[in-house]
This record gives C-alpha cells, sequence and structure tokens, in this order.
C-alpha cells in the first residue's frame, strides 16, 4: 500500500473511531435519559432523586444499605440478582424465577386482607393480557400471595385469570428474601434476572407509561 494510501486509512481511523465512540456514549446516555424520564413520571422527581442519591452513597460506600430501600434495589441499573425461589400455582404447578433468566418478569406482592390490592388487581390482570400481545413470553406478570392458596383468593379474581398467580403462605419469599412486610409492591426484574425496579403502593400497571418502563429493560 502506498503511503499516500496509508495516510488515507489513517486518517479514517482518526476522525472515524472518535465518531464512533461519540455516537455510542450519546445513545446510551439517550436509553439512560428516557428510562429515568419513565421512571421519574411514576415515582415522582423527588422520590428519584433520593433513590438516585442513595445509590450514589452505596456505591461510594458511604451510605447503609438499609437506608430507605433494600440494598440490591437500584433505580438506574440492576447490581444485584433477585434472589431465586419456587413457588406453587393455582393448579400446583411451580413458578422457578431462575427459569425465567432471559425474561422481564413483574412480580406483584399482595394479600386479599389488602384493600389497596384489590384496588389494583384488575390493571395488573390487563397487564399480563396486554403483556402477552405485545412480548408474547418474553415478559412475564406474576403475582405472589400471602394468602392459604387459589380457594382463599378466587372470590376476588376472574375465573380464569390471564394473570399467574402463586402463593407463599408462609412468606418465606415474600418477607424471608424480598423483605416485604407492607402490600402491595411491586418489583422489575430484568433478563439477567437484576432487580431493576420496586413500587410501593397501589398503581394502574394497564397505563401506557408501565409499557415503556418494562420495554427500556428488555
Amino acid at each position: 500500500m502506498k503511503s499516500r494510501e496509508l495516510l488515507a486509512v489513517g486518517l479514517v481511523v482518526a476522525v472515524g473511531a472518535p465518531l464512533v465512540v461519540m455516537l455510542g456514549i450519546a445513545f446510551a446516555d439517550g436509553t439512560r435519559r428516557s428510562r429515568e424520564s419513565v421512571i421519574r413520571s411514576i415515582i415522582g422527581d423527588g422520590r428519584y432523586e433520593a433513590l438516585a442519591a442513595h445509590h450514589d452513597a452505596l456505591a461510594a460506600g458511604t451510605a447503609p444499605p438499609e437506608l430507605g430501600t433494600p440494598h440490591y434495589y437500584n433505580p438506574l441499573g440492576g447490581h444485584r440478582r433477585a434472589p431465586s425461589f419456587r413457588l406453587q400455582d393455582r393448579w400446583g404447578h411451580d413458578f422457578d424465577l431462575a427459569e425465567h433468566r432471559g425474561k422481564v418478569v413483574v412480580l406483584n406482592f399482595w394479600s386479599i386482607t389488602c384493600p389497596p390490592c384489590l384496588e389494583e388487581m384488575p390493571s395488573l390482570e390487563e397487564l399480563a393480557k396486554q403483556a402477552k400481545l405485545r412480548w408474547g413470553d418474553d415478559v412475564a406478570v406474576v403475582a405472589v400471595s400471602t394468602d392459604a392458596g387459589w380457594d382463599a383468593v378466587r372470590t376476588v379474581l376472574p375465573a380464569d385469570p390471564a394473570l399467574r398467580h402463586v402463593f407463599d403462605p408462609d412468606k418465606r419469599v415474600v418477607e424471608g428474601m424480598f423483605g416485604t412486610k407492607l402490600y402491595p409492591e411491586t418489583w422489575i426484574i430484568d433478563r439477567q434476572g437484576f432487580v431493576r425496579f420496586r413500587y410501593d403502593g397501589a398503581f394502574d400497571w394497564s397505563s401506557p407509561i408501565v409499557h415503556d418502563l418494562i420495554e427500556s429493560f428488555r
């Protein structure tokens, strides 16, 4: 190759490489800002800023993990995997969280004795239907009840729900593994098994903004 051609190649590499890096950074920043915007719209600016500050303090080793949120919770990106568990559904079939790696999993913790849980349950049922239509088997929406079983809750649920219900009557998973004591509480776990989002209290899970949130973790 002639020296002039070598020079031309060198110039292309010198100019092009930084552009590729800059485009990559811009894309990553745009994705982060888009996800941030969605989360802010759900939990509010004040709560988001508090969680983000707490995350930064944890990363710097200047805050205890019990300050405000579980230490594996991170609104900006997962850094600890959700604890693995296995529970049975209404048919006696196992739901194994580890077997759902590669999917986004929406976990809702609830009880029939919790009025806000019953208030939001129809929206979770609608989310399960919408998720099936939009993402097929790539997204799982699962309600984990601390009640005794299907007979204990079926009077407040559709006869053939789209939402998968599993049961944890001894609270081994809900309280023992996730630390949840007040319901409802909803967790979103990404395809790698990292906890990416937690919401305390009732919410309209059929809202289009929830689709955007789930999509951002796929």
